[in-house]
């Protein structure tokens, strides 16, 4: 059964759920729940996890455990529904602040990188030629094709018939590609640029 047609607390509750047998290789109580969601009723809990178990997603054991999920299952879910997660924040980059405790919502990856699906694809970064733009070698770009480029978007140029990584600039009429690392210089077209792509987002894993 999709996930779509839970709201978005079930899915918070039923990706934790997964998240935590995968790595303990066993299954959340409700008092683990309850500390995880920052709840002091584990009937609060309880209501997702019977609400869970009713439309199917999950199932008991005899003694009333959540019992382990089927990873196939899991993973045909979250390629059909995206993977959501829980939003926390905001988070000071600066001094430290109070913590928040409380999920203000919950966030799908897919909807939040990506605008157009079947117009979406993933470059790895080779080279330290965007690097003061935050995009190191390595990473992954998020590219959406059939769109217009605007002065200014970092974009998949092709720049007589070279693609490449590179903000897209505009000089006097005159469109041309910038690195965004001071070594490398401006880039002209001799003949013809075009545009692959436009890049809506970076993936870096640590």
């Amino acid at each position: 059964m999709s996930t779509t047609t839970l709201t978005p607390h079930q899915r918070t509750v039923l990706s934790f759920i997964r998240e935590f047998q995968h790595k303990k290789g066993y299954s959340p109580s409700l008092s683990d729940l309850a500390i995880a969601f920052g709840v002091k009723s584990k009937n609060a809990v309880a209501k997702v996890v019977n609400a869970l178990t009713k439309v199917g997603h999950i199932e008991k054991d005899p003694k009333g455990r959540i019992k382990i999920l089927e990873r196939a299952r899991e993973r045909a879910e979250d390629v059909a529904a995206g993977l959501f997660l829980p939003l926390f924040g905001p988070i000071s980059a600066g001094f430290a602040a109070p913590v928040e405790e409380q999920a203000e919502e919950t966030v799908s990856l897919d909807h939040y990188l990506i605008r157009n699906k079947s117009a979406t694809f993933l470059l790895r970064v080779r080279g330290d030629s965007m690097i003061d733009a935050g995009i190191q070698e390595g990473d992954l770009v998020v590219v959406e094709r059939g769109v217009e480029p605007r002065a200014g978007d970092i974009v998949v140029g092709v720049l007589d018939g070279e693609f490449t990584l590179k903000r897209l600039k505009r000089e006097k009429g005159t469109y041309y590609l910038q690195a965004e690392n001071a070594r490398y210089p401006k880039m002209f077209a001799m003949n013809e640029l075009q545009v692959a792509g436009v890049v809506r987002g970076v993936i870096r894993k640590y």
